[in-house]
């Protein structure tokens, strides 16, 4: 599969712009369920219409939220009524989103080095969130941090890379991100948590006037994923050797390939 051929599952909302349903995916012997794993942006704000969107349209159970401290991530107050478990599993972000004294300075803008870093510490907490997957009804879940595109683009892409998705189709869906960025950036731009990318994109004279949303650190480099995926599939026993050398077991492993895949 290549990006071209990729149709995203969007899901349009009012108050979140890179929300898609990953069912469809090619995998081994099989496709990815539809309504089992999403993946967004921050859900800080929907609208009453979206909330209804997710809780009738998706059946919505479970959300799993990348963010870090910084960014006060919290359960939303209408998680308990639609009956939605809510995780919060922040993973190391060097990408400047959650931390303006971040590390990306030091790597010099190279994505494949900061995500190399940041999986470099995100081992258990990828362990943990697959136990959250299989043990429990928490599906359909949405996997987000604030763009859905970093911290979120690692963990799927080693949540589908374990249950046999084709590599070529974790790459494109990383990419269809890219299709989006301009809201989310627009976005994040108005979001008081994220007010230092305006300064940072004004300080290195990347935004063009107060209303121009700024543009960095949105950079959509397919060898980052590469990367991650290399790592992950490197180490003894690929992917799923990976996670079980940071708490998985084998059983919570086959559970989640069972609960992904629909077979031929």
């Amino acid at each position: 599969m290549t990006a071209a051929q990729y149709v995203p599952g969007w899901i349009d909302l009012v108050g979140a712009h890179n929300v898609r349903d990953l069912g469809g995916l090619p995998a081994a012997g099989g496709t990815v369920r539809r309504r089992v794993l999403l993946r967004g942006d921050n859900l800080d704000a929907l609208t009453a219409e979206d909330i209804a969107v997710l809780g009738e349209d998706v059946a919505l159970r479970g959300v799993v939220d990348l963010r870090a401290p910084f960014e006060s991530p919290r359960a939303a107050e209408w998680f308990p009524r639609l009956g939605i478990t809510w995780l919060h599993e922040p993973l190391a972000d060097l990408t400047a989103l959650s931390n303006a004294d971040a590390l990306a300075d030091q790597v010099r803008g190279d994505y494949s080095a900061m995500y190399a870093l940041m999986l470099d510490n995100a081992g258990p907490g990828l362990a943990r969130i697959l136990a959250f997957l299989v043990d429990g009804e928490h599906t359909p879940t949405l996997l987000h941090c604030a763009a859905g595109k970093d911290r979120t683009g690692i963990t799927v892409a080693v949540l589908l890379s374990v249950a046999g998705v084709e590599r070529s189709a974790i790459i494109a869906d990383y990419l269809a991100t890219g299709e989006r960025l301009d809201r989310v950036r627009a976005a994040l731009a108005r979001n008081p948590a994220y007010q230092h990318l305006m300064r940072r994109a004004a300080a290195s004279g990347t935004d063009s006037g107060a209303d121009s949303p700024p543009r960095t650190p949105f950079k959509i480099d397919p060898r980052a994923i590469h990367g991650v995926l290399d790592v992950v599939e490197a180490a003894e026993g690929g992917v799923a050797g990976f996670l079980r050398s940071h708490g998985a077991t084998a059983e919570q492993i086959s559970g989640w390939q069972q609960l992904i895949i629909e077979p031929y």
